[in-house]
């Protein structure tokens, strides 16, 4: 296996401020579930919001400048990039049949049901596992259409293997599937079509 996406040596600047908002964000569910409430803390997140907000890009940046750019939505992935505070952020690897591997523990921030992973995280998530899966086969093509099968909850707090599947190509349709395991039992199959600008050689 070889990892996808991920660039060695030390964290970037961005990556840390990231992974730290993920920790503010679990404890900030985490002191609410105990009822615990601090004002100066919340007045100095505010402060921090403001200060970043005044020196942020404007969002048609982050859609046609550098962050628009194939590597910045990479890194700025809901589910699999570093630099983005929603992300998990999963780290896919590619396995020798082709197919895309990840494991992670879903925290409180993706509950649905009390206790369980929202279902339409599951997708999301299986959505981006397909699409470095199709990369690897050729062009990973745009989401048509994806079937969800919910076979039993995917617990938060629980490592679950992420996996997704290139089945086949024809014209510039691509099937995939991608799965959720826990305990080596799946609790979502994803079935998708996706489609490619030009039809996959």
């Amino acid at each position: 296996m070889s990892e996808v996406d991920s660039g060695p040596g030390v964290p970037l600047a961005a990556e840390v401020a990231a992974q730290a908002v993920r920790r503010l964000t679990s404890a900030i569910l985490d002191a609410r579930a105990r009822g615990v409430s601090n004002p100066d803390v919340s007045e100095k997140i505010s402060a921090l919001a403001d200060r970043l907000e005044a020196v942020a890009a404007h969002p048609h940046e982050c859609v046609t400048g550098e962050i628009g750019t194939q590597v910045g939505v990479l890194e700025r992935s809901p589910v699999s990039g570093p630099k983005n505070p929603v992300a998990v952020p999963l780290r896919f690897e590619r396995c020798e049949d082709g197919s895309s591997l990840a494991h992670a523990e879903f925290p409180r921030q993706y509950q649905g049901p009390p206790g369980i992973v929202h279902g339409g995280i599951s997708g999301l998530v299986l959505d981006v596992a397909m699409a470095v899966a199709n990369r690897t086969a050729g062009p990973a093509g745009m989401t048509a259409e994806m079937t969800l099968r919910y076979l039993r909850p995917t617990p938060l707090h629980t490592e679950v293997t992420v996996r997704g599947r290139h089945l086949r190509a024809e014209g510039r349709k691509v099937w995939s599937q991608g799965t959720f395991e826990v305990d080596g039992e799946p609790t979502v199959v994803c079935d998708a079509l996706f489609i490619t600008k030009e039809p996959v050689q």
